[in-house]
């Protein structure tokens, strides 16, 4: 599991800084001279990352991170034209299916049909696109610098003195952007990270940065010695006055313990608006794990605003239920978001351990391979599903929590058909109660109660031999019978607890 720690440089001086600016410059040379030769097919690799540290005078490690760098970006790219590729192709399928179904049938919409026809024009361009791309084995132009702030350059204003600051400050930030990235790759054999180290200090960190100039008195030595450089390094903490414990993470005592078990690590240094961030990523050793299944799981619900928590009991019975969540997910920052994403899962590992369970969550993956709706879309736009699960999981791991993932499919529908009116509970809860018995228990079908099955078999459309393909089937078809009984009530399938008596009495 890799942790990034954040920190900042500290007491840069002028000089330190024309250092460090020439650094970056070379390296971000380094990087898109390797990108071009590689895309022109070049194929000697030792040959390029020489060329490469002769043409700087930079140690030869740095242009091996380099040229290891735009490999890694050329395979990326070539991977983006597959997945659009078939990203795009099941969308064209889905289009045109549901294209066949409107002219089929007996009373056919025009505008309707227009629309998905103008829609599939789009996506069939755009899966052409991605398509010659991938027969061709190319890609579309890298802009190194991102191509929207190339194109900001062209923007003028009509005063010429505003536009004169503003191509300043553009100049600026494309050459952040651009020249603006320092990275080593760390090396067990080295106990670290031999070109960007980090080291503890009297009474703070301390970076040691490798420049391109060799150290004088050993010109013609089998392994040359570079000039090192030492900037002072800060990685920000809050430690309690009253406890005098840390507030959150530990990450110098973390950082203390990979330098102390010479484990490898890397260092990134930005320059980001005159301030030079460093970013050390570091492997995290998960803690063992400390859950025993025979005090059950714990299912939970994943939601906009909150998560719904449920303790499943080895029998499958619920035992508790909790719902942890904040308000202010939709309203503040992402970096105050990421925050509260951070308190909400400790809170939910927490309560987890509490109770000596393991954790089951949803497997959830938002592949946009079809036209959704404009709430799904917002939904998932606004609030990161997958940021609350990583975070969860990755605090589970710390705290010693077993993990599994389910795939979430029907959940909430049996949940809400199922154990809402047994329990009295809320969907959601009923959700997770589904979730923790799917994933702790492996109970892989849900039978349907007797009630709503008597009902069920007084409908026709309960014996489509169609819907008989698997254990969920039943379930799909349940909810579709039922959204269009309640659709006749006028009321929403969110009524269908209050309804409950009235339509079995039907």
């Amino acid at each position: 599991m890799k942790t990034t720690i954040f920190g900042v440089l500290l007491d840069v001086t002028p000089d330190q800084d024309t250092v460090l600016r020439r650094l970056m410059r070379k390296y971000g040379f380094m990087l898109r001279f390797a990108f071009q030769r590689l895309v022109g097919g070049l194929q000697n690799i030792g040959g390029l990352e020489r060329h490469c540290a002769s043409e700087t005078e930079l140690p030869l490690r740095y242009a091996k991170d380099a040229v290891q760098e735009a490999q890694d970006l050329i395979r990326a790219r070539h991977q983006a034209m597959k997945d659009g590729a078939t990203l795009w192709t099941q969308r064209v399928k889905k289009t045109r299916e549901r294209l066949t179904a409107l002219r089929a049938s007996p009373h056919p919409n025009a505008r309707r049909i227009a629309g998905q026809e103008r829609k599939l024009t789009h996506q069939e361009a755009q899966q052409a696109f991605y398509l010659q791309h991938v027969e061709a084995g190319t890609f579309p132009p890298v802009v190194f610098g991102t191509k929207k702030r190339w194109l900001d350059q062209f923007k003028t204003l009509d005063d010429p003195l505003a536009e004169q600051e503003r191509q300043q400050a553009w100049r600026k930030e494309w050459d952040e952007s651009r020249n603006g990235r320092l990275s080593a790759r760390g090396d067990r054999t080295k106990r670290g990270n031999p070109l960007l180290r980090v080291r503890a200090g009297t009474d703070h960190w301390i970076v040691e940065i490798s420049l391109d100039c060799l150290k004088p008195g050993n010109p013609d030595a089998k392994v040359p010695r570079y000039e090192k450089l030492e900037i002072p390094l800060y990685i920000a903490r809050k430690v309690s006055k009253k406890t005098g414990q840390v507030h959150g993470r530990d990450y110098e005592g973390l950082l203390r313990r990979v330098l102390a078990a010479g484990d490898p690590y890397q260092v990134e240094i930005l320059r980001r608006q005159g301030r030079y961030q460093v970013r050390v990523t570091v492997e995290e050793v998960p803690a063992p794990i400390q859950t025993d299944p025979r005090h059950g799981w714990v299912g939970v619900d994943t939601n906009s605003t909150f998560l719904a928590l449920c303790h499943v009991l080895p029998n499958g019975n619920p035992h508790a239920f909790a719902t942890i969540g904040d308000p202010r997910l939709f309203d503040v920052r992402s970096t105050q978001r990421d925050a509260l994403v951070g308190g909400l899962a400790v809170e939910t590992v927490q309560w987890a351990k509490a109770r000596g369970a393991g954790l089951v969550v949803e497997d959830l993956q938002f592949i946009h391979d079809r036209d959704v709706s404009a709430k799904f879309n917002r939904v998932t736009h606004q609030f990161n599903y997958r940021a609350l699960l990583t975070a969860v999981e990755r605090q589970a791991a710390r705290e010693g929590v077993a993990l599994r993932k389910v795939k979430p499919a029907y959940t909430s529908i049996i949940g809400r058909f199922k154990y809402q009116p047994q329990y009295g509970i809320s969907v959601h809860h009923a959700a997770a109660l589904v979730i923790g018995r799917r994933g702790g228990l492996k109970v892989r079908r849900e039978n349907v109660p007797k009630a709503l099955r008597l009902w069920m078999q007084d409908r026709d459309q309960w014996n489509d031999p169609t819907y008989r393909k698997n254990d969920w089937s039943a379930w799909a078809r349940i909810k579709r019978i039922m959204t269009k009984t309640l659709a006749s009530h006028h009321q929403y399938l969110s009524a269908w607890l209050g309804y409950r008596k009235t339509l079995f009495s039907e």
